[in-house]
């Protein structure tokens, strides 16, 4: 608390760059600038850490499937992204040789060695550590280093919308928690740290009947708003499932199942046509979409219609 008042007390007779100097003199904690593990940065910014600890990045190094896809960590080509040293816009990241099991933590995306401070999107006062402002982070170049296949395809689909627009939505909070830094700060749009795997909207596909014959309907279905490929990975295997149920007066006769891998993904605005059959006769078909992460055996459905056929 002394500490505290002693600062006050400089704003009377200092000039601000005078503070700014006497409060790094007085706050700096070295070891915030030599790569700590996450659980540190939870002192002050608990909110953020406790998103970012029920996120998939937490937990991307010591998950199972990615020691099972791995074979135990021997395939190297991926293992960079999951323990990142530090990422940079647009370039795969080396691999860090210590906290591996953090996964892609705090530091790996926040911390420069060129400036020797912590990165955002804000101009901030934080004089526990050297803070840099960069807008990268208000970017889906940021992302892409690692998500090279999805930024792509996002920007093949030429939209204003970034990957921080749907999968870090932001709300005003205070970037700090802890007392009394948290004074030293207006509440800002702080991103959501768990990086959200959202769920399609039944609206951004769009079915369409084409055609019917004796054995076979043919449909049209577009991914009309979600501005990469459905379903969308650079590791992994997430799919998405067309099932059709065929019915006649209301009893079920039989079903056809396609998937999509996201080689043949849903691109973005771009109709894919996609043929079932049977040889029952019907006269009303249910078409189920659904969809399993690559690091999930649940499926969730997205959409389920049913569509009348008149022959």
């Amino acid at each position: 608390m002394k500490t505290f008042l002693l600062l006050l007390l400089s704003i009377v007779f200092y000039s601000c760059e005078s503070i700014e100097k006497l409060a790094y003199n007085l706050f700096l904690e070295e070891d915030l600038l030599q790569r700590p593990k996450a659980k540190r940065c939870s002192d002050c910014h608990t909110k953020i850490y406790n998103q970012w600890k029920n996120s998939r990045h937490s937990v991307a190094w010591i998950s199972e499937h990615f020691k099972k896809s791995t074979e135990n960590y021997s395939k190297v080509k991926c293992l960079s992204c999951h323990a990142p040293y530090e990422i940079e816009p647009l370039e795969k990241p080396k691999l860090r040789d210590f906290h591996r099991e953090d996964g892609i933590n705090c530091v790996s995306c926040h911390f420069k060695d060129s400036t020797n401070s912590m990165h955002g999107p804000y101009e901030v006062f934080s004089p526990p550590h050297y803070s840099t402002k960069d807008i990268n982070y208000t970017k889906s170049e940021i992302c892409a280093g690692c998500h090279r296949e999805t930024y792509k395809e996002w920007k093949s689909a030429k939209v204003k919308q970034t990957c921080q627009d749907c999968h870090m939505p932001s709300k005003k909070d205070n970037l700090i928690q802890k007392f009394p830094f948290y004074l030293f700060h207006k509440k800002k749009d702080v991103h959501n740290h768990e990086i959200l795997a959202l769920l399609t909207p039944k609206d951004a596909l769009n079915i369409k009947l084409l055609s019917v014959d004796e054995d076979e309907i043919k449909l049209m279905i577009e991914n009309t708003k979600i501005p990469h490929n459905l379903p969308t990975a650079d590791q992994g295997k997430p799919k998405f499932y067309i099932k059709t149920e065929f019915f006649l007066n209301k009893k079920k006769v039989d079903e056809d199942l396609q998937m999509i891998t996201h080689k043949q993904g849903l691109k973005y605005k771009k109709p894919k046509e996609l043929s079932f059959f049977t040889t029952e006769k019907f006269n009303l078909v249910k078409i189920t979409i659904s969809r399993k992460l690559s690091w999930s055996n649940k499926k969730e459905t997205i959409k389920t219609i049913n569509l009348k056929i008149e022959k």
